[in-house]
This record gives structure tokens, sequence and C-alpha cells, in this order.
């Protein structure tokens, strides 16, 4: 079935355009209304499920709600969800939902004070909002998109709202970290976690432990240290690592700002990454190939993800039928702070 898209593309126009011929809310040239309508016709296409529902929106605006443990919103993956906007007039406002708020809280727990958060992002004048990150439990969020539907996941999946959900193998992703460790010689391995508080935190250091069981490699728990994802746990649990009697020649560390906080740590205890300590990140951050030595790392591919939960977002706000992508396959990114000690 022909999409809007599939309209611009042979007007040759752009999404905005069919949206304004659709809704009847701006003008065009009679030249631009004739190519449009004849693309329609030409693609027999219904506009039930088209831009024109945009006429009846109320606010013009979604928005994107997360906590610390989401991770950063960098400039370049917003740009791109503007991009995504930008053809229906629809701007963006982002919110910070961090649990934080509620230390000095002793009335409300933090998923209520969560769900008040994402209640008052929709009373100010929302009408969508991308939940990032995976800090309210499962029955809370379906509570939430039973109350308020035009909801979508991104970096999380619950199992009971398949089609809202965008998010990544990170278990696979935390066995392929280990695997490429294994892969290039190295059986004495530490571990730098994430926020296991989360689940994909949780799921990439099981991964990752289920990766050394399979190979038969034992971790001890001298060698495990509980990170957040900041620069600073990561600094602090390499040194932490490096002051066991435990030997290790790699860590795996949860994410890439653990990762960079590592190899500062080691460097500065005179280890030389990766000769001495190989290292291996998580994410594949835009300034991960700029470290010193440039960082070993699993893409998560979060732009794409995060287009795509938009895509979903607009069609269920303004009923829309924008090509919506859920497969986001697991790539490795081989770089210099990994020594193969086969070699």
């Amino acid at each position: 079935m022909a999409t809007i898209r599939d309209v611009a593309r042979l007007a040759g126009v752009g999404i905005g355009t069919v949206s304004r011929v659709l809704s009847e809310n701006g003008s065009v040239s009679q030249k631009t209304l004739a190519k449009v309508n004849d693309a329609m016709t030409t693609l027999n296409f219904t506009p039930n499920s088209s831009a024109r529902a945009l006429s009846s929106k109320k606010y013009n605006t979604i928005g994107i709600w997360g906590t610390e443990t989401s991770g950063e919103l960098d400039r370049k993956t917003l740009i791109k969800i503007e991009h995504e906007l930008e053809p229906f007039n629809i701007k963006i406002i982002v919110t910070d939902g961090d649990k934080k708020s509620t230390k000095n809280n002793t009335h409300n727990s933090p998923q209520t004070t969560h769900r008040k958060s994402i209640e008052n992002i929709f009373r100010s004048g929302c009408d969508g909002l991308i939940i990032w990150g995976s800090d309210i439990p499962d029955l809370e969020i379906i509570q939430i998109e039973n109350e308020y539907p035009n909801i979508v996941l991104l970096n999380n999946k619950i199992d009971l709202l398949p089609n809202k959900c965008f998010t990544f193998d990170h278990y696979q992703a935390g066995y392929f970290a280990a695997q490429n460790l294994i892969d290039n010689g190295h059986t004495k391995i530490a571990c730098i976690t994430g926020w296991l508080d989360t689940d994909d935190g949780n799921l990439r250091h099981q991964g990752f432990l289920d990766a050394l069981k399979d190979n038969n490699i034992d971790i001890p728990n001298t060698l495990i240290f509980e990170g957040n994802y900041t620069f600073r746990k990561g600094y602090e649990g390499a040194l932490h690592l490096l002051n066991q009697k435990t030997p290790f020649t790699a860590i795996f560390c949860g994410n890439d700002q653990s990762a960079m906080a590592a190899i500062s740590a080691c460097t500065k205890k005179g280890f030389n990454v990766p000769n001495d300590i190989s290292i291996m990140g998580y994410d594949d951050m835009n300034i991960a190939s700029y470290t010193l030595p440039p960082l070993s790392t699993i893409q998560m591919p979060f732009q794409k993800m995060a287009v795509s939960a938009t895509r979903r977002l607009l069609n269920l706000c303004y009923n829309l039928d924008l090509e919506v992508n859920y497969d986001f396959p697991i790539k490795l990114i081989n770089r210099e702070s990994v020594r193969n000690l086969k070699d």
C-alpha cells in the first residue's frame, strides 16, 4: 500500500507539501497541487492514514522522557529526530525524569514520581511521548500506556507492547563482546558493569558471563566491579581492579564512557593499553574512534532506533503511515584497544 512518502517521491516534492495538500492547511501552487494529485491517482493512494489527520492535532509537539540511567542523548540523534518531525511541523521537548529527584521524597516511590512526571508532560501539551530507558517496571509502563496510548519505548522491551518497543539485543551484544576478547586469546578477563538496576545493563552483563561460561572461563567476583555508566565509576572501577591480586589481561566495560575512563586509569598507573591490558567498550559513541588508543566496542544503533521510534509515534499521534523498522543488528567495531594475544 502506498504511503505519503511514496506520493512525495513520485511527485518530486517534500512530505510536508503532501501533508499540506491532504490537510488543506497551508498554500501550495496549482502546479504542485496537480503533481501531488496525479501521484496519488497513479499510486491509488487513499488519505485515510495520511497527514490529513494533522489538521486535527492539538499541540504539534511530542516529547522525549528519560532518566540518568538512559544514557546521553547526543546532538546527532536529536538532529535525526528533528529531521523526521520537520516535514510535519512538529516540535520536540526533552524532559528529565531523573529518579534522583526522589532521594529526599519520603512520600512517593521512584515509580510514582516517574508516573507523575509523565502525566505532567502530557498535560503540559504533548501529543505523544518517547519513553527512553528501562527504569519503570513493565506493569507500570502498561498502566501508563492504557491511559496514554501515544507512547513508544526506546531501548526497552515489553512483550505486551511489541509494536511500541525499539530496542537492541543487549544479551547477544554482551555475548559478542566477551567472545571477541576470547577470540583474541584472552582468558583472564575483568569487568566493569553497567547500571544493573536496568534491564539492558543486566542483559549485556549476563551475555558477557554466559560467553565466558560457554568457553569454560571462570571470572572471580574480585574481577567484577559494578559501575553505573559514568566516567567516574569507570575510573574508580579500573583502579579497583588493578588493586586486586587476581591478574587479568582485559576489561569489558558496560559502556564506552566507562571504557574511556578505564583507559585513563590504566595509563595513569603505568599500564599500556592494549599491550598490557586490553579494554572493550559498548555503545560506539561518536568519540570512541578518537580515544588513545581508538576504542574497540559494540555498536548500538541508537540513532536508527530513535528514528524508528519517532516514526512510530508520528503514526500513532497523527494517523500517518511512515515506514518503521524493528530490526537492529549487532555490529562489532574492532579498533586498537584490544590486543590479539595469539599473534
